[in-house]
């Protein structure tokens, strides 16, 4: 029994001091549990930002313009048709409710009134939730004012012909995930360990530049990176039918930029980590916000307001935008040269301060 509790005392204290292992055992399932909590756990109000578009003087349109401004989900835009389809096309707006001129003559007359509303079809639930609470609003306005319960029809109008499913959503997601690792753990990681193991030293007083050592590992992951998203994409295209509407220049200019970005962050962290335990703490630290908070699983929408600060601060946050709008056409977070700009500002920011910081020993 003595050698029993010996050896049990001995393993714990071995277990207690090895803090990756404390990191991964108890505080990263609490921080799976808060993270989740935050996202799904909690009464979120929905907000919907819904443009409209009214004749000007018509009694109709007025009271339906009032009735829609009493709904707290409902956040109203007005202007003109060229106006909000633009926005809706640009992301900022979730809907918009065109209603027609004359609704008071066809209304007298028994006549149906048709209302369009357009609507981003790449939203998905968000979309079809809106589409719901607008139609049941039709409904109940018509029935208060006259006991018709279907005076107005509602025309959906969604802005993408096909159908945007789940796995259209991820893919980009899947990509930008992969350029992440590979900046972390493929750069980061690696330089921690060459750095423990004396081989960077022996880089720094070799005869090699300096600077060609950082170049070929650059170029070699940078190569990697396009191969990763090379491959996710065609298994995602040829299994699962996603389809590649943009430009493949495009696609692969975006996953240039956020290889470099990534590989520049790399960098950045094995700077400042000073042991491989250190740095796995800080690549962890880093990984886990931007992997539940960027939006490369699902949109930000669906997180609660309080997370948005660091949901914009957050560079894997642009980069899956980006892949998203030039693979599969989804409606952008942020305009294109927005998510571009970021990337850009990370990555030479990173690779400035690793300049500063780095360390060969």
């Amino acid at each position: 029994m003595r050698a029993y509790l010996t050896l049990f005392s001995a393993m714990t204290k071995q277990f207690v001091r090895d803090r990756m292992a404390l990191f991964w055992m108890f505080a990263f399932p609490v921080l799976f549990v808060l993270l989740f909590g935050f996202v799904f756990g909690g009464e979120n109000e929905v907000r919907f930002r819904l443009g409209v578009v009214a004749p000007e003087g018509d009694p109709v349109a007025a009271g339906l313009l009032s009735g829609l401004e009493q709904i707290p989900a409902m956040e109203i835009f007005r202007g003109t048709r060229e106006e909000e389809l633009t926005a809706l096309e640009d992301g900022d707006r979730d809907g918009v409710l065109i209603l027609p001129k004359g609704m008071v003559s066809s209304l007298s007359r028994g006549e149906q009134v048709e209302v369009e509303l357009y609507y981003d079809a790449a939203k998905g639930n968000t979309a079809q939730i809106l589409v719901s609470v607008v139609d049941r609003f039709l409904v109940e306005a018509e029935r208060a004012r006259t006991g018709r319960p279907r005076a107005f029809v509602l025309v959906k109008k969604p802005i993408q012909a096909r159908e945007f499913r789940a796995i259209d959503y991820m893919l980009p997601g899947v990509v930008a995930m992969a350029l992440l690792q590979l900046g972390l753990f493929g750069v980061a990681g690696t330089l921690l360990q060459m750095r423990e193991r004396k081989i960077l030293r022996r880089f720094w007083a070799a005869p090699v530049p300096r600077s060609i050592f950082i170049g070929a590992q650059v170029s070699q992951r940078v190569t990697i990176a396009l191969l990763q998203a090379g491959i996710i994409t065609l298994v995602g295209h040829f299994v699962f039918g996603v389809p590649i509407l943009g430009s493949k220049a495009a696609v692969a200019g975006v996953v240039l930029l956020g290889a470099l970005a990534f590989v520049s962050l790399g960098y950045l962290l094995a700077s400042l980590a000073r042991t491989v335990e250190s740095g796995n703490a800080l690549l962890q630290m880093v990984n886990f916000p931007m992997m539940f908070l960027s939006g490369i699983f699902w949109p930000v929408e669906w997180m609660p307001g309080v997370l948005k600060p660091v949901i914009y601060a957050l560079p894997l946050t642009y980069l899956g935008d980006a892949l998203r709008q030039t693979m599969v056409g989804a409606a952008p977070l942020f305009p294109l040269r927005v998510d571009l700009a970021v990337l850009s500002a990370w990555l030479v920011l990173c690779g400035l301060l690793s300049i500063k910081f780095f360390k060969w020993e």
